[in-house]
């Protein structure tokens, strides 16, 4: 953020204020911040996290509205992390935007990992090759992470891919509450280590599995909705891009090709800001559809999984 208003700018006492500096390590997270949360996190009373809400948004000048105009002047300069697949890239405008929720569903093997491999090594490399110089965040909920592909991955860019994986944060979630404990704890993680990626790989995992059947479905859409108002905040607050992977099932009621849809509903389907769906053709050969963005057109794109990562091509072997 370019804001220079920090905390010493609150009108607050000095308890109070580490209080919420501790919970809410930066200004713009305080203001992005429901009271609420700020009440049961902080034990403060209602009134006065409204009144340091107000003050934190009228801080960053964030309490006026703007023009559409420079609402796309603000969106046109964010950068991209690139998927290391022109062709994806381009459909995506540029690559996977940073404060905003991109998710990616698909069947088993359709690369929704292999992806989240790429944006995590991709994320360190410098803005001219399109990355944001960076580290990443990557919440492992049914325990795919393989430093060792990443490894693999990494050659591509360097001959020490320790390096690479020493810049990637891996936090195992156990479960749902778990999950949503180690998003609302890593803002200190993000600050101090310049964290520039979320992944959640994936969404649906915990969720599905822990709230079964129509009783459960009003308890795991909160959460859920919860869950992706912080993360949403978190892109927002630290200018960082946020991936996460989705199961798919099968619906005969379904718009979508196949009869097929991402998992968990209609709460969590209006969470992300761009959705893509995967699915396997022949050999290495992926195809990514947009079905849901409101800034990027329904289009498909073809891209590989080598050896050497995401790819436009098929590797030489194939």
């Amino acid at each position: 953020m370019t804001n220079k208003a920090d905390y010493s700018s609150l009108k607050a006492s000095e308890d109070i204020k580490e209080r919420l500096q501790e919970e809410f390590p930066t200004l713009i997270s305080l203001a992005a911040s429901p009271p609420d949360e700020i009440v049961r996190r902080c034990e403060i009373n209602r009134s006065t996290a409204e009144r340091l809400v107000n003050q934190a948004r009228k801080l960053l000048g964030k309490a006026e509205p703007i023009t559409a105009a420079e609402l796309l002047e603000q969106r046109l300069a964010k950068p991209r992390i690139t998927t290391s697949s022109q062709q994806l890239d381009e459909i995506l405008g540029g690559g996977v935007a940073v404060g905003a929720i991109t998710e990616f569903s698909g069947a088993f093997s359709t690369g929704k990992t292999q992806l989240a491999f790429q944006l995590c090594i991709n994320v360190q490399r410098s803005f001219d090759e399109g990355g944001l110089e960076g580290t990443a965040l990557f919440i492992d909920t049914e325990n795919t992470f393989s430093p060792a592909r990443v490894a693999e991955m990494s050659y591509s860019f360097t001959s020490e891919p320790k390096e690479i994986l020493k810049k990637i944060f891996v936090s195992r979630a156990y479960n749902a509450d778990h999950q949503v404990q180690i998003v609302q704890k890593s803002d200190k993680l993000i600050r101090s280590n310049d964290v520039k990626l979320i992944v959640v790989d994936s969404m649906a995992s915990h969720f599905r599995a822990e709230f079964p059947g129509k009783d459960n479905l009003p308890r795991r859409q909160q959460m859920l909705m919860a869950h992706a108002e912080v993360l949403q905040r978190l892109a927002e607050a630290y200018d960082l891009a946020v991936m996460t992977t989705n199961q798919i099932l099968s619906n005969p009621d379904s718009l979508l090709s196949n009869n097929i849809e991402p998992a968990l509903g209609f709460a969590w389907g209006h969470r992300p800001t761009h959705r893509i769906l995967l699915r396997k053709s022949r050999g290495t050969t992926r195809i990514a559809r947009i079905f849901d963005s409101p800034e990027l057109a329904e289009r498909e794109a073809v891209f590989h999984i080598t050896a050497q990562g995401i790819r436009d091509g098929p590797p030489l072997d194939y």
